[in-house]
């Protein structure tokens, strides 16, 4: 874990002095960013790129850190950063907000000691890098498990068939290119003369979006060419 970037977003300046100290004090850290507000803590998270995020919950507004948790989880650029969320809320009212909203932990304030802090760091970043193998494929909130033939989105469960998952994986082993639609659903047999493939794919994109609800835009249509991997509206970005 030698040379992490760790973005810290907290808008009380002791407690993000206060965890900046304990984070440079890890052997392992190289870079610790602070942010003060939620459009500072999304440009430091898209510039620096940083390997976790440290996110305070009520950034000025009530649970204004769910929003900076789902705007990172939507980005495929920065999507699959591990992001620990700093909370004075009661447990059972938030934990699910905060895992829906896609946070790999949380750590109650101000009881927090930096022992804790230092320890759950660690933590996940241990799962984090246990995660990133080779036959997980990471997309902003699209998690996909070639081993498993299993999908994840937010966290949660995606049910896919095996024909819309085997397209969803041929676009993300893909996602630097537009595919044919030939290139997406490769047919044997009988099935490869039973409807033509153009309408075939079509279908199956179709069913894929419903499924994928408000991230529908994982997946761009390509004019003329096909389909690949989406990035978010821009209506999302700051």
């Amino acid at each position: 874990m030698a040379g992490l970037r760790i973005v810290v977003i907290e808008d009380d300046p002791g407690t993000r002095q206060m965890t900046i100290e304990v984070l440079m004090a890890l052997e392992e850290t190289a870079e610790v960013f602070g942010a003060a507000d939620v459009k500072m803590g999304l440009h430091a998270v898209r510039t620096h790129r940083p390997d976790l995020v440290l996110l305070d919950l009520n950034l000025g507004r009530r649970l204004d850190g769910l929003e900076v948790c789902r705007e990172i989880r939507n980005d495929p650029d920065v999507g699959a950063t591990p992001i620990i969320v700093f909370t004075s809320e009661p447990s059972a009212e938030v934990e699910p907000a905060l895992l829906d909203a896609g946070a790999d932990d949380y750590i109650r304030k101000p009881q927090f000691t930096p022992k804790l802090l230092a320890s759950r760091v660690r933590a996940v970043l241990r799962r984090s890098a246990g995660a990133d193998t080779a036959h997980l494929l990471r997309h902003g909130p699209l998690v996909l498990d070639s081993q498993r033939c299993e999908a994840v989105l937010d966290g949660r469960p995606l049910m896919l068939t095996p024909t819309e998952f085997a397209i969803l994986l041929k676009l993300a082993t893909n996602k630097d290119r537009a595919l044919r639609r030939y290139e997406l659903l490769e047919r044997e047999g009988d099935d490869a003369e039973s409807s033509p493939p153009d309408r075939t794919v079509d279908v199956h994109i179709l069913g894929i979006r419903r499924k994928l609800g408000r991230h529908d835009w994982l997946i761009d249509t390509v004019f003329g060419v096909g389909y690949r991997l989406g990035a978010p509206p821009r209506a999302n970005a700051r």
